[in-house]
């Protein structure tokens, strides 16, 4: 108190630290009493703030709310929500003031290259400004995968979850933008397969927010849904329980040491503490498990920073390859006159998804399509913004200017780079970015995206209608003005983005069939360290086409569902951030049996029946995959009756377990 008998005034110019973390972060001094020891009593470390450790910190907590977790993220808080949930000035954080592409990339001419942008040095990571594509592979597409990793993606539920957490849906469910354009450009694109072109649907977008919100539209990110269980578990601490949450900030993991008291490289080992820019954490190795969250290149360059003496990471890790996407940006228009019920004073959007392989090599490519109309492009500008799947790819002011009477498709080609390539790994530094890559396309590489191209080519002159489409052309480096160009289609100079790979896979190696030729196995532990898990796209055998992030929640889900055994508890943590249930207002099979069900409706009774998935999740992915070949008569008839077959094993065991619990 101030003499006069008034408060002390606060800070006068905080910082966003200052304002965030004294809710969300441990205190200074919280964090000195874990370094001198009280951090030994966690079951897991999880490194990273982003999808895969949200994904595996919520699964973990769901099968079990009293684990402890501590959670370390080396940026600061930034910003607690998707930049496309702010204001429409927000888009210009987006590019390299807040992102940190890590390698120092190079072609087969010692070129610049660049990763495109790969890690948010902010709490919430990548989360808050990426794209919401979120399709779910078909196992036909996991190419080159061991069987024991496409089996564990093939388990009934396996995506179900990683949706439910997300908020994924169809373009089609989401109603207004996604309205009478979204129809036809859906009816016309699956009227109209082209040889290459293997499914097409709806775009699969993490826009939905909670089954009891209001909000119909929201982009998805990690804040929000991390402090959500962060304030449940403070609430339950304040109830008695322990069951501790914490979140530090500004902490990079420098360095993670193992016991030093075995000298024989052939003895697994544990980790013991990890060297961080704030000190050294000590750890109980026979209790606490790490996990790796962090991204590809920060986990690769961390496990060969700390285990350059294990033969299994020293062969393994970060070599003999690095994959990622190439892409194209490609943009046409048509009269709105070619679209009939098409809203007069008011934005219309529609988003689809295509996915193709080339025929001789297999290598997939797909399409991230976007179509927009707006008959006032300064009115819906604030609409457009919000509503595009990615704004960052998105039409631009320069292409609305003038498109008033037109709708415009902005088209991102995405296809996988199957190159092997050498990765200099210095063991020095910064262990989250010094990376030394080079990266040569083989012909392989760029026959795939002369296909690519001319499939988007393909793909928007069939949702046009046959209306004569204009092209936009602006190609790099030169000196002409941008302009929509009639019937001329522009060239590679104009829509590829080269020098650029994203999502970038495949660092460290997970084992084959046979448990060998790998760093990681089956469990996603590194071979020869007893307590360090990996998460993320880096485990990726090959990388596919499809976006990631829907893949790489449900393989963390599958390690946290691994790690911790269900402990049959009330539910505390459900599926939607208000911390309501999310049950379906209808009977599950589980209600129907008499079995209780977690919150992602898998019955349970004891062990070891606690991870069957019940068969309506079987049905929603038996209609999604219908959905996929809806114009592929043999595929559908395959489905159906592998459907059949498989729904009548599980309603047998259903009847056996019954007995046996009763």
């Amino acid at each position: 108190m101030a003499d006069n008998g008034n408060s002390d005034p606060g800070i006068q110019l905080p910082t966003t630290h200052q304002a965030v973390a004294p809710d969300f972060a441990v205190s200074e001094e919280t964090w000195q009493n874990l370094i001198k020891g009280g951090s030994t009593d966690f079951d897991f470390i999880v490194i990273g703030s982003g999808f895969t450790a949200l994904a595996f910190i919520k699964e973990t907590l769901k099968r079990n709310p009293d684990r402890k977790i501590l959670c370390l993220e080396r940026g600061d808080f930034w910003t607690l929500d998707h930049y496309q949930n702010l204001i429409l000035p927000s888009k210009y954080t987006f590019g390299d003031s807040s992102e940190t592409p890590p390698p120092t990339l190079t072609d087969a001419n010692n070129n610049n290259l660049k990763f495109g942008p790969s890690q948010t040095l902010f709490f919430g990571g990548r989360s808050v400004l990426w794209s919401a594509w979120c399709p779910a592979p078909d196992i036909s597409l996991l190419r080159g995968w061991p069987n024991w990793l496409k089996e564990k993606a093939a388990q009934p539920g396996f995506f179900t979850r990683a949706k439910k957490l997300l908020g994924v849906k169809e373009s089609t469910q989401l109603g207004s933008p996604y309205e009478a354009l979204q129809r036809q450009i859906n009816t016309r694109l699956r009227d109209a397969f082209f040889w290459t072109a293997h499914a097409v649907y709806p775009a699969p977008l993490a826009v939905g927010p909670g089954k009891h919100s209001a909000i119909r539209y929201s982009n998805f990110s990690t804040p929000g849904p991390l402090l959500s269980l962060y304030e449940t578990q403070q609430q339950r601490i304040k109830d008695g329980v322990d069951a501790s949450l914490l979140f530090a900030t500004g902490v990079a993991v420098e360095y993670l040491g193992v016991d030093v008291e075995h000298p024989n490289l052939s003895q697994d080992v544990s980790v013991e503490l990890l060297r961080t820019s704030r000190g050294d954490l000590p750890i109980d190795p026979a209790r606490t498990k790490v996990i790796l969250c962090a991204g590809t290149f920060p986990n690769n360059t961390l496990l060969l920073k700390s285990f350059s003496g294990n033969p299994h990471v020293a062969e393994f890790a970060g070599k003999p390859r690095v994959t990622g996407h190439i892409l194209s940006q490609t943009v046409g228009r048509v009269k709105r006159t070619e679209f009939s019920g098409l809203k007069a004073n008011s934005i219309e959007i529609g988003a689809e998804y295509l996915e193709g392989q080339h025929p001789r090599t297999k290598s997939q490519y797909h399409i991230q399509i976007t179509a927009i109309t707006s008959p006032d492009p300064h009115q819906d500008a604030e609409d457009a913004a919000r509503f595009f799947p990615d704004y960052a790819a998105a039409a631009t002011a320069e292409q609305f200017d003038g498109s008033e009477d037109y709708v415009i498709f902005a088209c991102i080609t995405l296809g996988e780079v199957t190159a092997r390539n050498s990765l200099g790994q210095p063991l020095s530094g910064d262990p989250a970015s010094k990376t030394q890559l080079q990266l040569p396309l083989r012909d392989d590489d760029k026959e795939l995206w002369d296909l690519m191209d001319s499939a988007t080519f393909r793909a928007i002159n069939k949702m046009t209608g046959g209306g004569p489409v204009e092209w936009w052309w602006k190609p790099k480096g030169s000196q002409l003005p941008s302009e929509w160009r009639l019937d001329q289609r522009p060239g590679p100079e104009t829509i590829r983005l080269e020098g650029i790979i994203i999502h970038e896979a495949s660092l460290y190696s997970v084992v084959d069939d046979e448990g060998a030729n790998g760093c990681i196995d089956t469990n996603f532990n590194v071979k020869g360290v007893k307590n360090v898990f990996v998460t993320g796209a880096g485990i990726f055998p090959a990388v596919g086409s499809w976006n990631p992030t829907l893949t790489i929640c449900a393989f963390a889900q599958d390690l946290a569902r691994n790690l911790t055994p269900h402990v049959h508890t009330n539910n505390i943590f459900s599926d939607d951030e208000s911390g309501r249930d999310s049950q379906d207002e209808n009977s599950s099979l589980g209600d129907v049996i008499g079995a209780r069900t977690d919150d992602d409706d898998t019955p349970y009774f004891d062990e070891p029946f606690e991870d069957f998935s019940e068969i309506e999740d079987l049905n929603k992915e038996y209609n999604e995959a219908r959905k996929q070949y809806a114009s592929d008569a043999s595929k559908l008839q395959q489905l159906s009756d592998g459907f059949k077959e498989t729904k009548k094993i599980m309603w047998s065991k259903w009847q056996e377990r019954l007995q046996t619990s009763t």
